[in-house]
């Protein structure tokens, strides 16, 4: 089986600090999802693992599909996807101008027209990180605001992530809504990790 596997900068596993050669099978004594095996992920989830580097990974043996992830009993590094460190900076820059735009829209259903004015009027990601300063976070709106000002931020200088996560929780906080939708919540975040996948899958032309 195919599926998608991250690493960091050095070539380890983020969680277990694992270091994976290329081509080189890696055995495991079962496939049980955060317990034993080799974890990877389909195209649909690769928003919820994002780290410096992309590669195509061969599952074999056992192989259990679960919630975000599939796991296998033994596996090998493929190959690096190409294009996947600018693709996820790009990522994470259009991340936060979304959050941006939420922020506007939901700065000026709180009447505070002149900072959704100066959010609006933001031209590059540091003058929005540079905004949060300006933001009373104990209101529905700024808390929007202020998760635009930390995703510009990240999109700068974060790792590959931050800014996606910080995305997917203004999403969340704007679809629930100045009383707290806990379901509401739920459903935007997965909203939007389900388009920076889908947005992933298309750009790096994953199978």
């Amino acid at each position: 089986m195919r599926a998608y596997k991250f690493l960091d900068a050095d070539g380890l596993a983020p969680f277990t600090a694992f270091p994976w050669t290329p081509g080189e099978w890696v055995e495991a004594s079962g496939a049980e999802p955060c317990r034993a095996g080799v974890h990877a992920c389909a195209p649909a989830d690769l928003s919820h693992w994002l780290a410096a580097s992309l590669w195509e990974v061969e599952l074999d043996g056992e192989i259990v599909e679960t919630r975000h992830k599939v796991v296998g009993s033994r596996g090998r590094l493929v190959r690096e996807v190409d294009r996947y460190g600018a693709a996820v900076r790009e990522l994470a820059e259009g991340g936060a101008w979304r959050c941006r735009d939420r922020s506007v829209a939901a700065l000026r259903t709180e009447g505070n027209a002149e900072l959704a004015d100066r959010f609006a009027a933001a031209s590059t990601l540091d003058d929005l990180a540079t905004l949060g300063a300006d933001v009373d976070e104990s209101t529905f709106a700024g808390g929007a605001a202020a998760l635009a000002a930390d995703a510009g931020h990240f999109a700068l200088h974060g790792l590959p992530a931050q800014a996606p996560f910080v995305a997917a929780c203004s999403a969340g906080h704007v679809a629930a809504g100045p009383d707290g939708d806990q379901a509401a919540y739920d459903e935007g975040y997965a909203a939007e990790r389900a388009f920076q996948s889908a947005w992933l899958t298309e750009r790096l032309e994953l199978g």
